[in-house]
């Protein structure tokens, strides 16, 4: 198993040799999920997603490899990366969800089910707080307005607020003990915290991905798309942080 990672601009969209190629992205961000075209001798399959599915890719990707024996990479990108012009349309279907979370090193104060946006103001007072780069990370253009809700302002002025460059940034802060609360998705909640909140909605849609298949692909990808709806597979998506979609399915417009 290996795992590839790509920056923005021009390289970004060189693609490893050979194999296979899934990628995953987030729908909301106008983005999709696709498979690409490959070798006819192409043994490999990659796996293409954006960096807040790694680990959920990784690990479906190393249970397809023991059960098939075929080699899976993971080659992951910013979401920013838009393929959309090289899949077909009507192959897109809502596969994943995922959300954000209030992470913390400590335990918080009171119960934290069905969180209000006042037990969130009461788990944060007091707390340096990190979230990711709002200009960057669209985590981190939730929380903002999230704390805008509950009074808080994100601006220079604000030491209270730490600003990291993504959600994975969010978690190296609390390691390091320069922030005791994060705003994270749930993909990077699963590491133990002591307080993990999901964070409600609020007007904003859900975080949702697709997958769909790339053009004129030349070997057989409908097996491992069907694993992907396994339990198996589901399993490890959950465990991950994200919750299956069943029978989703969004328009794929004029992409064929």
């Amino acid at each position: 198993m290996r795992t590839l990672r790509v920056n923005h601009g021009k390289q970004a969209r060189e693609l490893p040799p050979g194999g296979r190629l899934l990628c995953v992205i987030a729908i909301w961000l106008c983005t999709v999920t696709f498979l690409a075209p490959a070798s006819a001798g192409a043994r490999d399959l990659v796996v293409y997603g954006e960096p807040t599915l790694e680990k959920a890719l990784k690990s479906v990707g190393s249970l397809w490899q023991a059960r098939t024996g075929t080699r899976v990479n993971v080659f992951v990108a910013p979401t920013d990366l838009s393929f959309a012009k090289i899949i077909q349309g009507a192959t897109i279907s809502r596969a994943l969800r995922n959300g954000l979370v209030l992470v913390g090193t400590e335990p918080g104060a009171g119960s934290v089910t069905d969180a209000s946006l006042a037990d969130i103001s009461r788990q944060i007072a007091g707390k340096r707080l990190a979230i990711p780069n709002p200009d960057r990370d669209p985590a981190g253009a939730r929380a903002v307005e999230l704390l805008r809700k509950i009074g808080i302002a994100v601006d220079e002025g604000n030491r209270a607020i730490a600003v990291a460059e993504s959600s994975a940034g969010v978690v190296n802060l609390l390691a390091t003990n320069k922030a005791g609360l994060g705003i994270v998705y749930s993909t990077d909640a699963t590491a133990g915290f002591k307080l993990a909140v999901a964070l409600p909605a609020l007007d904003e849609p859900p975080i949702e991905y697709v997958v769909a298949q790339a053009r004129d692909p030349q070997s057989d990808i409908k097996p491992f798309m069907t694993f992907l709806k396994s339990a198996e597979a589901k399993a490890a998506f959950k465990s991950a942080g994200l919750a299956p979609i069943d029978g989703g399915h969004a328009a794929g417009g004029d992409g064929d």
